[in-house]
């Protein structure tokens, strides 16, 4: 069954429309880009859509490949303490050349959706945070929706970056699961993924998952989004697959519109939180 993220987003975008109105104040996400990638540019496409939808003043400031850390962190700390700005998102992935956590660690916390600065990483490792990362939230709640049961699953996550491997690999162990993280040094990956029960998959490679790696009824959430052919793709060979396992998130429509919802949701918790 392919699991159609759009249709189940809109649900959540109209409860987020009825609590907007709870808020007489401006609302300014600032969403934060390095370069020109088309796939991030399409996540922020994305998120400029549901923002109009919600009254939410959005604003994207972006930068040439050639900005150095320190001036990316001094942009981003001056953009975050902006009392008119609410939240801010760095999209990611920066270029290699500049040291990710620094510049993340810009955002204040109260400001941070995303879950990317280390005092939020920090409560949410421990169980602290009031949000979860967007990604997160998102599969938790299609865990939830389609009543699947994590305790004792074996769960195999492809990628470890910090958008979506590493705090998942987190939130499957706090449910229960038997988690298993592969990575691009990881030798015969079929070995792993036809063992595996759920698979997360967020490794950018395109064809990475066919039919033949997994086993029947598997769960599959393919979180990857990459250009491929001027085409977004995930890592998962969807036509291949969606007859054979049990549930499968397409690319584009599965996460990416869940993970979006998730994020103004995320925004709307942490205002909620300051005004309390």
């Amino acid at each position: 069954m392919i699991i159609d993220g759009k249709k189940l987003s809109q649900d959540i975008i109209a409860k987020l429309k009825e609590e907007r109105k709870s808020f007489t104040f401006n609302i300014r996400l600032a969403v934060i880009l390095v370069g020109d990638n088309s796939a991030a540019l399409s996540f922020i496409k994305q998120k400029e859509k549901i923002a109009k939808e919600l009254d939410v003043d959005f604003r994207l400031y972006q930068y040439p490949v050639s900005i150095k850390t320190k001036a990316l962190r001094a942009q981003v700390n001056h953009i975050s303490r902006l009392p008119t700005t609410k939240g801010v998102v760095v999209q990611l992935p920066l270029p290699k050349s500049i040291q990710t956590q620094t510049v993340l660690n810009g955002i204040i916390g109260r400001k941070d959706p995303d879950v990317l600065s280390e005092n939020n990483l920090g409560k949410f490792y421990t169980q602290r945070l009031p949000i979860l990362p967007p990604v997160v939230a998102a599969i938790r709640f299609l865990v939830e929706t389609y009543k699947i049961s994590l305790v004792g699953k074996n769960v195999l996550i492809i990628g470890r970056g910090p958008l979506v491997g590493k705090p998942l690999a987190l939130w499957f162990i706090h449910q229960g699961a038997t988690v298993t993280v592969a990575n691009s040094h990881t030798q015969n990956l079929i070995d792993y993924t036809q063992k595996a029960e759920i698979i997360v998959s967020s490794a950018g490679q395109p064809h990475l998952i066919t039919s033949e790696m997994v086993s029947s009824k598997v769960i599959i959430f393919d979180a990857a989004t990459v250009s491929e052919n001027n085409k977004l793709q995930g890592d998962c060979d969807l036509e291949g697959l969606k007859d054979k396992v049990s549930l499968i998130t397409p690319v584009p429509g599965g996460l990416g519109p869940l993970t979006v919802a998730f994020l103004f949701q995320n925004l709307f918790t942490l205002l909620k939180l300051k005004s309390s």
